[in-house]
C-alpha cells in the first residue's frame, strides 16, 4: 500500500518520493506537503501562506489552514488526528493519504481526477469543496475552526518551551549519558564485588570440602583402627580363653594323674604293708624259737618233743588276745597311714590349689598387663587423635580469624574506596553542575535576547499587517459607500451591494 501511495504522489502530484524514503510520517508532520497536495488538486487556495518549517507555530498555522479543506472533503479530521500527524505517530500520515487518494481521485462518472499540472481548471474536488462551503453554515464553520485551533494549540507545545527544550536537549543528553556511565560503573563495581564474593565463596567451599574430606578420612581411619583393635582384642580374648581352657585341662589331667598316683600308692602301700607284715611275722617266728628247744630236739624223743612243743604253744585265749592285739595294731597303723595319706593328700591338694591360684594370679596379672598395655596403646592413639583434632580445630579457628580479618580489611578498603569515589563523584558532579548552570544561564540570556528580538519583529510585523487590514477595511467601506450612492433609488433608499461585487471586493 505504501508503494501505491508513493506512486500516486509521484505521478499525480509530482512529488519527489525519493526524498521521502521510509520517513513518510516525518515528511508530512508540518502539513506543508499536504498543502502542496491540495494545491495540486486545486482545493487549497492559500498554499502560498504555508510555511515549510518544523517549529510548533508553523505546524499549527499549516494545520489550521488544512482543517477546513479536509473537513469539507467529508474526511474525519480533528485535533487528535492533527496532533498524531504533528508528533509523527507511525501510520497516521499513511492512513490520511489513503483516505485523500480515495476522495481526490474520484470524479463524477467514475473517471480519475486530474491535477493542476495536467489541467488548469478545477476538477470535481474543487466543485465539491465549493458546494460544501456554500452548503455549510458560517457560524458553525467559524466555531469549528476556532475549537480546532484552540484544541490543537493546547495539545501542541509552547514555542518558547519548544525552543528552550531544543536548547537544553544537549545538556539533557549529557545528563543521560552521565547517568548511564554512572549506572555502568555501578554495574561494573557490583560485578567486581560479586566476583570477589564468588571467589571467596569458592575458596570457602574448597576449604570446607578439604576439611570434610580430612574428617571423613580421619573417621574412616578411626573406624579401620577400631576394627583392627576389636579384631586384636577378640584374638587376644580367644588366646586367653584357649590358655584358660588349656590350664583347666592341664589341671584336670594333673588331678586325674594325682588321683591315679594316690590310688596306685594306696594299692601299692597295702601290698607293701602286707609284705612287710609277712616279713615281720617271719622274722618274729624265727626269733621266738628257743635255742634250748632246739638243743633238746636231739636228745629227747619225738613224743617228748611234741609234748614240750605243745606245752610251749600258747592257749587259744592268748592267741585270740594276741591276734586281737595284732589286728588292733594293724588297724591303728592303717589309721595312722590313712591319716598320713590324707594329710599327704591334703598337703598335695593344698600345693595344687596354691599352684592353681598362682597360675590364676599369674594369668590375671598377665591379663592386667595386656589390658594395661592395650589401654595404654588406645590412650596413646586417642591422645594422638585428640592432638590432631585439636590442631585441626586450632588451624580452622586460625583460618576463620584470618578470613574474618581479611573480610574486615576488604570491607574497610572497599569503604574507603567507595568514600573516595563518592567524594570524586560529588566533586565532579558539583563541577559539572556549576558548568551546566553557567551554560544554562548563558543560553537562557541568549534565548531571552533572541525571543525579545522576535517579539519586536513580530510586533512590527503585526503592526504593519493591522495597518494594512485597517486600510483595506477603510477602502472596503469607501467602495461600499460609493456603490450605495450609485445605486440609490428615487425614494432615497440605498440598495444592497451585488453579491458578485461583494465577493470580488472581499476576495
Amino acid at each position: 500500500m505504501a508503494e501505491i501511495i508513493k506512486r500516486w504522489l509521484r505521478d499525480k502530484v509530482g512529488m519527489d518520493t525519493n526524498q521521502l524514503g521510509g520517513e513518510v510520517d516525518r515528511a508530512f508532520a508540518n502539513g506543508y506537503l499536504l498543502g502542496k497536495l491540495f494545491d495540486a488538486y486545486g482545493v487549497q487556495n492559500d498554499f502560498d501562506k504555508f510555511v515549510n518549517k518544523e517549529s510548533p507555530d508553523a505546524k499549527l498555522t499549516n494545520f489550521q489552514r488544512l482543517q477546513p479543506v479536509i473537513r469539507s472533503l467529508n474526511i474525519k479530521f480533528d485535533s487528535h488526528i492533527a496532533n498524531q500527524l504533528m508528533t509523527e505517530e507511525p501510520g497516521a500520515a499513511m492512513m490520511l493519504l489513503q483516505q485523500l487518494k480515495v476522495v481526490l481521485d474520484v470524479e463524477p462518472g467514475g473517471s480519475r481526477g486530474q491535477t493542476r499540472a495536467s489541467q488548469k481548471s478545477r476538477g470535481s474536488s474543487s466543485l465539491l469543496l465549493t458546494t460544501n462551503r456554500l452548503a455549510s453554515k458560517e457560524p458553525y464553520k467559524l466555531m469549528e475552526e476556532q475549537t480546532f485551533a484552540n484544541t490543537l494549540r493546547l495539545k501542541s507545545a509552547d514555542p518558547r518551551e519548544f525552543r528552550l527544550q531544543n536548547h537544553l536537549r544537549p545538556f539533557e543528553n549529557e545528563a543521560v549519558r552521565q547517568q548511564k556511565e554512572a549506572d555502568r560503573l555501578n554495574a561494573m563495581e557490583a560485578m567486581s564485588k560479586e566476583q570477589v564474593l564468588g571467589a571467596e565463596r569458592d575458596m570457602l567451599r574448597t576449604k570446607m570440602a578439604e576439611n570434610r574430606a580430612y574428617m571423613q578420612d580421619w573417621e574412616r581411619q578411626g573406624k579401620v583402627n577400631h576394627a583392627k583393635n576389636q579384631a586384636t582384642r577378640k584374638e587376644r580374648e580367644r588366646r586367653d580363653l584357649n590358655l584358660e581352657l588349656a590350664m583347666k585341662e592341664r589341671g584336670r589331667r594333673e588331678a586325674v594323674q594325682e588321683r591315679g598316683a594316690a590310688t596306685t600308692e594306696v594299692v601299692g602301700g597295702i601290698d607293701k604293708f602286707e609284705d612287710s607284715l609277712r616279713r615281720l611275722q617271719d622274722q618274729g617266728e624265727e626269733a621266738d624259737i628257743d635255742p634250748e628247744a632246739l638243743a633238746h630236739t636231739a636228745t629227747e624223743s619225738t613224743q617228748e618233743f611234741m609234748q614240750s612243743l605243745t606245752a610251749k604253744v600258747p592257749s587259744g585265749e592268748a592267741l585270740q588276745r594276741e591276734s586281737e592285739q595284732y589286728m588292733r595294731k594293724v588297724k591303728e597303723r592303717r589309721e595312722e597311714e590313712g591319716l598320713a595319706r590324707k594329710e599327704r593328700d591334703r598337703r598335695r591338694r593344698r600345693v595344687l590349689v596354691e599352684q592353681m591360684r598362682t597360675h590364676k594370679d599369674m594369668a590375671a596379672r598377665g591379663k592386667e598387663e595386656m589390658l594395661t598395655q592395650k589401654l595404654g596403646r588406645q590412650s596413646a592413639e586417642e591422645e594422638r587423635a585428640a592432638a590432631l583434632l585439636l590442631e585441626s580445630l586450632e588451624q580452622k579457628e586460625g583460618m576463620r580469624r584470618a578470613r574474618l580479618q581479611r573480610e574486615d580489611q576488604y570491607i574497610k578498603v572497599r569503604g574507603e574506596q567507595l568514600a573516595e569515589a563518592r567524594e570524586r563523584d560529588i566533586a565532579a558532579a558539583s563541577l559539572h553542575r556549576a558548568e551546566y548552570m553557567s551554560r544554562i544561564e548563558a543560553e537562557r540570556e541568549l534565548f531571552d535576547e533572541a525571543d525579545r528580538k522576535r517579539q519586536e519583529v513580530r510586533a512590527a510585523k503585526h503592526g504593519v499587517l493591522m495597518r494594512a487590514v485597517v486600510d483595506q477595511l477603510v477602502d472596503l467601506a469607501s467602495r461600499t459607500a460609493e456603490v450605495r450612492a450609485e445605486r440609490e433609488g428615487p425614494d432615497g433608499d440605498a440598495g444592497l451591494v451585488p453579491v458578485r461585487q461583494w465577493r470580488g471586493g472581499v476576495g
